[in-house]
């Protein structure tokens, strides 16, 4: 660890610091990520809803994941520049933006821009936790923390359809962009 910030994190929390960004890491991850599944099934009930064809509520997806691209390509700037704490924080409350956006969201205009907010800050997030993961764990221990990682990060796209199917049943479609809220804050 060659970066005073972290070195001054680990004489203050001890070993345990590693599981603290691991946690943290992990469920804005898993929070991105589960946003990506939750919203494709409410895609019916949203082009019900605004009167919408499939030619334009595509671009819930589209724009998502097209945001995210241009958002990871970007990372290294947004590191270099504001720092990852910074960074890490911007992009959740991005994310949490878009999130409140596409929920509150009266045309479906309104309901992409958010879901390309919630891109912006995906893109950010998703390489920036795995940076975080390599500078705290060892050499020797970065094996098992990456599979740890990579179990949440390939448990979330199976069970988004499911959480997002259990709160159109319970709720409406605009839980489905405020579910993930509560874990950027």
């Amino acid at each position: 660890m060659s970066n005073p910030a972290i070195e001054a994190l680990f004489a203050r929390f001890g070993p345990r610091y590693r599981y603290f960004v691991s946690f943290t890491a992990m469920l804005g991850t898993l929070s991105m990520v589960l946003t990506g599944t939750m919203t494709n099934v409410a895609i019916p009930v949203i082009m019900g809803a605004f009167g919408v064809g499939q030619d334009t509520v595509h671009w819930l997806a589209t724009g998502f994941i097209a945001a995210m691209t241009v958002s990871m390509l970007l990372n290294d700037w947004f590191v270099r520049s504001f720092g990852m704490r910074a960074t890490y924080l911007g992009a959740m409350a991005i994310f949490a933006i878009g999130a409140f956006m596409g929920g509150f969201s009266t045309n479906i205009d309104v309901m992409i821009s958010g879901r390309v907010l919630q891109g912006l800050g995906a893109g950010l997030v998703q390489p920036l936790s795995m940076v975080l993961m390599f500078q705290v764990f060892p050499i020797n221990q970065r094996g098992k923390a990456m599979g740890l990682f990579g179990v949440g990060v390939v448990v979330a796209p199976t069970m988004g359809p499911t959480i997002g199917g259990l709160l159109l049943d319970g709720f409406n479609w605009h839980y489905v962009f405020f579910a993930s809220v509560p874990v950027a804050a």
